[in-house]
């Protein structure tokens, strides 16, 4: 794994304990609901292409 790929992981696992942090309370539309959901799949997909060898966008 390169540095500038463990950089982005450690901005990535931040993202993530931020998302965490959002969802502590609960969510009260589907818009916000929506919004979460998409922001962990974002933090996933970029995982994946880190893990793979892939280059993030």
């Amino acid at each position: 794994m390169r540095t500038g790929d463990a950089r982005l992981l450690e901005q990535l696992a931040s993202d993530l304990h931020m998302l965490a942090f959002d969802m502590a309370e609960p969510s009260r539309t589907v818009q916000r609901a929506e919004r979460l959901i998409a922001e962990g799949e974002r933090i996933a997909a970029q995982i994946r292409q880190i893990v793979r060898g892939r280059r993030v966008q």
